[in-house]
């Protein structure tokens, strides 16, 4: 059993308001309403009516709940369902993680209940076949426009480890992949040529540049036809 009350109320008590039927109030989720009934749930609480709308009257200590305790406390104390507490924390601006939803994620986090579930759930997440088949399943298929533009706003100037670059440099060489502004990989029949023909006429037979085929011919460990002067001119 968990060591923590998950519909623990942290900032109670909270009490049914003196109240008489046929009352009108003002419910800070829907306006005016009158009020028709009592409900039964574990803390009674007025119902107003709107028309023929039926609802928990949002307002004394259940508006003071819904601001402060945990969604869970305020679903179980009051019987009411999460889109009922969503609506009303929205009329109330209340955040995504109120006080009590804090502290009841703390105390689940501190509560050893969890911990094989979480040591299981770390394990699976690094299996090699869940992950393939996550691969698999994405392989081939384009990512909408609108997600390719925001994952390129999050990582726009953001600072990349050196650790981190040669590991992406190391996946793209794997796969044969090139950023789109190189040109296109040089072909062995073009380093063939290279080696042996002079750079003009390798120029004329491979399409490259001048540039491009002394550059190709540094690399190939080929003299590139430069003078002395030319070298100290414009370097390697």
């Amino acid at each position: 059993m968990p060591s923590y009350d998950r519909h623990k109320l942290h900032f109670g008590p909270y009490r049914t308001p003196h109240f008489q039927y046929g009352q009108k109030v003002d419910c800070l989720a829907r306006g005016e309403v009158t009020i028709a009934k009592l409900s039964s749930c574990r803390i009674p609480w007025p119902i107003g009516q709107k028309g023929s709308a039926l609802s928990l009257v949002l307002y004394k200590d259940l508006a003071r709940a819904v601001r402060r305790e945990s969604s869970v406390a305020v679903r179980h104390w009051w019987g009411v369902g999460a889109a009922a507490v969503w609506k009303w924390r929205k009329a109330l601006r209340v955040p995504r993680w109120n006080e009590g939803d804090l502290r009841l994620k703390v105390a689940i986090g501190k509560s050893d209940a969890l911990k094989p579930a979480l040591a299981a759930m770390h394990a699976k997440a690094r299996d090699p076949v869940r992950r393939e088949k996550i691969a698999a399943a994405r392989r081939a298929k384009p990512r909408p426009q609108h997600v390719i533009e925001a994952m390129r706003a999050g990582r726009l100037r953001k600072k990349v480890f050196v650790a981190t670059k040669a590991k992406m440099s190391e996946s793209h060489k794997r796969r044969g992949t090139r950023p789109p502004w190189l040109n296109q990989p040089w072909a062995e029949w073009e380093n063939e040529l290279v080696r042996t023909l002079p750079a003009p006429e390798a120029v004329k037979r491979t399409g490259r540049t001048m540039f491009a085929v002394k550059s190709q011919r540094r690399l190939l460990g080929v003299p590139d036809g430069r003078t002395k002067s030319e070298r100290r001119k414009f370097g390697r």
